[in-house]
């Protein structure tokens, strides 16, 4: 099972429709490749002795059974997978280190996480080394040690901060909405956080400490606070308590009614767990419920904090509909949720903001406006307001990017497609693909077969055999090892094979990964490029503050005619009014105005800033590139922010451009990356 495999298990479990060529739509692959997912998993089922999956002459998917489906036993099949049976991408990989890394006692050694995951050592070290600058970008420190390995270095509650981000960004919403957790991925994370395994047993508490109280969360807010409980539980049995002088900053707390409520849960959770519950620990779970949203607040005037819950669930149910996935990705969902923000105060307020882009996106991704239309009138309702067509254009607009970028990193993250073949069954080939763990990055198993049967593999979409057996007059690549239990020389032989299958494919540009020969690579489409001249740069200027770094960048625009002068104080008074909400990715800050305020052609300027400044943004500051921008259209728009995110948004090309002396050095930097294969 993989990511995109689960997905589809999951939604026909919950009776949700899936449909064989909207999957290779959606997915961006081959009808072969889908079928061969479906393939596996009813290959899993089977051994499980679970209903699989059919389809219709319309390629309609659905469970082969007349009874009603068994939710629970899906669950069992699905919470049974570890990471030997379950494909990690690169994305969650790296957020599950993350997550291991941030739940140790102590040091980690990286045989001990290769003996976790199953990855090779070079996999591995290279993944930590992108997660230390993940860590520094969060306020956290990724420390090494000879002989001893990888430690976290931070406050205990920073690192609390950063275990629930985790888990909100890539929680399973089937567990707050039907009780049933659907999700590998997700059983992976919260298993590295709950030692005790005792999330289920939380969620228990927690209802019967409502039905007490009679007090009741809202679903999210039930998900959020069973999550922050197990956390507390699992980090006191871990003895990585909260410094006691926390506990004058959250005492006024006491008075509360939900100081009745934590203080109750955490006496359960101490008699039962035999764990002694510091009063301080008492005041942080308090704290963390203070921001929580009860059903018997619904009927009250809409609250900030509830504001933030019921965007936190919007975004969630429009995220699932598209299948986004944020992993490690903070900065980008604190964007949609600030922008989502503005957007109702904007609706409480009286406020309209005309969107000039609103009837190209409107024709461009209708399939994305039905989307966002149909899961945020629960939102709608709480505030009681509906949103324009213009508002909810700019959340497209946001959606619409993220989904291009998730299409492009789909398109050049594949991997060789490989069959494998035992003359002994598929007991043998599991035991070959613990192995081949140690060459994730290169290869994808899609077929495993006891028989060697020509058709069958060639449907699945197949570019290479690796077999325990010789094979005769076999059109594809093949090798034959010397034995399932595939020592050192046949993984080399491997290895060198699989090099040789991509090498032979790079020219037409077949579906394998461009970034399997060289993962830096980046490949944007030219429109920000497009959209930057020399004089429009300015290298190191000294900005006092983010004012005047915006007020620079755009006089650029001014200078160079692209905007009139009033535009450049409307840069100004949009953050002013709606927040940070321009700083877009970590150092990078993308201020604008609406078109109406004088633009006259679609431009951008970059100014590269001497000494970085706070733009006082959550995540990103402090800021170091301000790229003005003036635009009139949605397509150019559209993929000017997705080149601007895969350019900025990349750790080795900011600090690449840190380095570069002058005006034209910046910009053939950025046109080389326009027409880089």
């Amino acid at each position: 099972m993989n990511r995109r495999s689960n997905k589809i298990l999951k939604e026909l479990i919950l009776g949700n429709q899936q449909n064989v060529m909207e999957l290779v739509e959606k997915y961006n692959l081959q009808e072969r490749t889908i079928r061969a997912d479906i393939k596996e998993l009813n290959a899993a089922l089977q051994e499980y002795g679970l209903p699989l999956i059919a389809s219709d002459t319309n390629g309609n998917l659905f469970i082969d059974t007349t009874d009603k489906i068994d939710v629970g036993a899906y669950e069992k099949f699905i919470c049974s997978h570890t990471f030997y049976t379950y494909y990690l991408s690169k994305n969650e990989r790296s957020t599950i280190l993350a997550m291991i890394l941030l739940t140790a006692n102590g040091y980690v050694t990286v045989e001990q996480l290769k003996e976790i995951i199953g990855v090779s050592r070079n996999t591995l070290l290279h993944d930590l080394s992108e997660l230390k600058k993940w860590f520094e970008e969060n306020k956290m420190e990724l420390i090494s040690q000879v002989r001893r390995g990888y430690i976290v270095k931070s406050s205990e509650l920073q690192i609390r901060k950063g275990i629930l981000k985790l888990l909100e960004v890539n929680g399973d919403n089937n567990d707050y909405e039907t009780g049933y957790s659907l999700g590998a991925f997700w059983n992976f994370l919260i298993s590295q956080m709950d030692k005790l395994n005792i999330y289920n047993d939380v969620k228990t508490y927690i209802i019967r400490q409502e039905e007490v109280l009679q007090s009741f969360l809202s679903d999210y807010s039930f998900f959020e606070t069973a999550i922050e409980l197990t956390l507390v539980a699992n980090r006191i049995a871990e003895n990585q308590t909260l410094p006691e002088y926390y506990a004058d900053t959250w005492m006024d707390l006491k008075g509360s009614s939900k100081y009745i409520f934590s203080s109750n849960l955490l006496e359960i959770i101490g008699e039962k767990y035999g764990l002694h519950i510091p009063t301080v620990e008492v005041l942080y779970y308090t704290d963390c419920l203070k921001g929580k949203s009860y059903l018997k607040d619904r009927t009250h005037k809409s609250n900030a904090l509830d504001i933030r819950l019921m965007i936190a669930e919007t975004l969630y149910q429009i995220s699932r509909c598209f299948g986004i996935d944020f992993y490690l990705d903070f900065a980008l969902y604190d964007l949609l949720i600030a922008h989502m923000r503005s957007a109702v105060y904007r609706l409480q307020t009286g406020e309209t903001l005309r969107n000039p882009l609103k009837e190209s996106l409107l024709k461009e991704y209708p399939e994305v406006f039905d989307i966002i239309r149909k899961n945020i009138g629960t939102l709608e309702e709480y505030i009681r307001g509906e949103f324009s067509e213009d508002e909810m254009s700019f959340m497209v607009l946001y959606f619409a990017s993220v989904l291009e970028k998730e299409k492009v990193e789909s398109s050049r993250n594949r991997k060789v497609r490989v069959a494998l073949i035992c003359e002994t069954g598929r007991g043998t080939a599991q035991f070959m693909l613990a192995k081949l763990r140690t060459l994730d990055e290169m290869i994808e198993i899609v077929n495993i077969s006891s028989v060697h049967n020509t058709n069958e593999i060639k449907n699945a979409g197949v570019q290479m055999i690796i077999s325990t057996i010789p094979l005769d007059n076999v059109e594809l690549p093949c090798i034959t090892v010397r034995s399932a239990m595939l020592n050192t020389d046949d993984l080399l032989d491997i290895q060198k094979m699989v090099l040789e299958v991509i090498g032979e494919h790079m020219e037409d540009h077949s579906e394998i990964g461009m970034d399997i020969v060289n993962p830096d690579d980046v490949n944007i489409q030219g429109a920000f490029y497009n959209l930057l001249s020399e004089e429009s740069i300015v290298i190191d200027y000294p900005a006092r503050d983010w004012k005047d770094a915006v007020r620079k960048s755009g006089m650029l625009l001014y200078e160079t005619g692209a905007v009139e002068e009033r535009y450049i104080e409307a840069m100004i008074g949009n953050i002013e009014k709606y927040g940070p909400y321009v700083v877009v990715c970590p150092a990078t800050a993308l201020p604008h105005a609406d078109t109406s305020e004088g633009v006259i052609r679609e431009a951008a300027s970059l100014v590269r800033l001497k000494t970085p400044v706070e733009f006082h943004h959550e995540v990103n500051d402090p800021v170091r590139y301000v790229i003005g921008m003036s635009v009139k259209s949605a397509e150019s728009i559209n993929q000017a922010i997705y080149d601007l995110m895969m350019i900025f948004g990349n750790e080795k090309l900011r600090q690449m451009m840190d380095y570069l002396p002058d005006k034209k050095s910046i910009l053939d930097a950025i046109n080389h990356l326009k027409t880089m294969d």
